[in-house]
């Protein structure tokens, strides 16, 4: 994606999202090689409001 000059960042996280608003936390887990607990923190994150959401990205960048 980089050689594309794609965002490779926003996509993935897209991804997740996506993949964690239909299956469990614990398949996200297995299909994207997370720990277990970050399938589930992810999870909360999209039940949640967005704003807890932007608010935990800006806390890693």
């Amino acid at each position: 994606m980089r050689k594309h000059d794609l965002p490779g960042i926003s996509a993935r996280n897209t991804a997740m999202m996506e993949a964690i608003t239909d299956l469990p936390p614990i398949v996200v887990s297995d299909l994207f090689g997370l720990h277990p607990q970050t399938a589930y923190a992810w999870a909360q994150y999209a039940q949640n409001s967005w704003a807890e959401y932007l608010e935990a990205v800006q806390a890693t960048e």
